[in-house]
């Protein structure tokens, strides 16, 4: 079993990263170093308590498999070139994963993983691509996980947790088409909406009282 665990908010996904809760209540982010850590007995005290939408998995795990992306938002749109600069990054203008720029990477396609990003002593006169000094990018890049890397069994129940029966039946609730089951409180007939919060109303043509609200 893990004793140290990250808290994911599924809804906070940004492009392909898993956002997580921050330390000391921060609000939300992407970069890994910025997670709050949760022993085993508080993750699962903040599963049990938690929404639908919040996760907590084997930090361990996470930081296994993290990978350095850099936020477009945190270094010049444009090409930068600095006199005595013998080593820039390309990334590609245009294309983003989420927030994270696409680099130039020598043989291969371009990538977001900052640590494969090719090297450069100067750039070379492109449009479609934008040229930064090695350090400015460098500088800012952070650890991120793909959140199609999850594996709910290893990183999770077999990390220790147990799902908590609020979320069990929220899942048995839910259907493939990512619609949750209702029973009409007047008539019992079942509703399929994507709305999980509040109900839209039965769609038994015979129960006025809780006929579809966009027919009301």
């Amino acid at each position: 079993m893990k004793n140290r665990f990250y808290l994911a908010c599924t809804r906070e996904t940004v492009g392909t990263n898993m956002s997580f809760h921050c330390v000391n209540g921060n609000g939300y982010s992407a970069n890994v170093g910025l997670a709050h850590t949760y022993t085993r007995e508080e993750a699962q005290a903040a599963w049990d308590s938690g929404r639908e939408i919040e996760l907590p998995v084997s930090a361990d795990d996470v930081d296994a498999l993290t990978v350095l992306h850099v936020d477009h938002q945190y270094v010049p749109g444009k090409t930068t070139i600095e006199p005595g600069c013998v080593k820039y990054v390309g990334f590609v203008k245009g294309q983003w994963d989420g927030n994270d720029l696409y680099w130039l990477c020598n043989g291969s396609l371009p990538t977001t993983d900052f640590s494969k990003a090719s090297t450069f002593e100067s750039p070379t006169d492109s449009a479609e691509i934008v040229w930064l000094p090695f350090h400015l990018a460098d500088a800012v890049k952070r650890r991120t996980f793909n959140i199609n890397l999850l594996d709910r069994r290893r990183m999770i129940q077999g990390a220790g947790l147990k799902t908590p029966d609020h979320i069990k039946r929220y899942k048995r609730r839910k259907g493939s088409s990512g619609k949750v089951r209702w029973n009409c409180p007047c008539c019992g007939k079942i509703s399929w909406q994507l709305n999980p919060y509040d109900f839209d109303g039965c769609r038994n043509i015979s129960c006025e009282e809780w006929r579809p609200r966009y027919e009301q």
